[in-house]
């Protein structure tokens, strides 16, 4: 247990929390692949990692979580829940970006297709997937949705780095270009609360 955290217990009233957590890691992560909708499970370290996370937040004020339906993040997500005794609401809108025939390419070849061809965050356009500005609109709604249900609560979301950083991104009204160099390691958490009708946030890529 972490000594004066304010995690512990649930939100002051009026006071709605969300901790953002994305899945631990599967061989694609790393290996530095491109993974966006395709469904790795987590390999060795990935379950270890999900087994920390789990041990970590067990303290944490947390009631209610959503999950991606993908197997990394709900794997993640069922080790955390088990700690809680509470069932994972699963929700396929929490999916990672659909970078369609880029899904399985190497990191450092898209990261130089991407310098070759001059494009951004906001201009990318994978073919056969979505755009990032897409992936926010999704995001949005799904935000919508969860947070209707939500007001004066802890919610926990485990989904993938790419959406966790649009959600941010729609919640703090970051543009895609800023949002999208954010640091999210695999098994990370960030927290972000609503207070008095602002969002701020907490903790950001903190790892058990």
């Amino acid at each position: 247990m972490i000594p004066d955290n304010p995690f512990l217990s649930a939100p002051d009233e009026g006071v709605t929390r969300l901790i953002l957590v994305r899945h631990a890691q599967t061989e694609a992560n790393a290996k530095h692949y491109l993974q966006g909708q395709s469904d790795g499970a987590l390999n060795e370290s990935g379950l270890a990692q999900a087994a920390r996370i789990a041990e970590h937040l067990r303290p944490f004020y947390i009631g209610k979580i959503y999950s991606s339906n993908k197997r990394r993040a709900l794997t993640t997500a069922a080790a955390i829940a088990k700690e809680h005794g509470l069932e994972v609401q699963v929700d396929p809108r929490l999916q990672e970006w659909n970078v369609g025939e880029w899904d399985g390419m190497p990191a450092p070849d898209f990261k130089r297709m991407i310098a070759e061809q001059g494009l951004t965050a906001s201009t990318f356009n994978p073919p056969g997937g979505e755009t990032f500005q897409q992936v926010r609109e999704r995001a949005g709604v799904v935000l919508t949705d969860i947070l209707s249900q939500s007001e004066g609560k802890s919610v926990l979301i485990t989904s993938h780095g790419d959406f966790i950083r649009s959600m941010i991104g729609v919640l703090m009204g970051i543009e895609t270009d800023v949002v999208t160099n954010f640091l999210l390691d695999n098994a990370s958490y960030s927290i972000l609360e609503k207070q008095q009708g602002t969002w701020k946030i907490l903790t950001l890529n903190r790892i058990s």
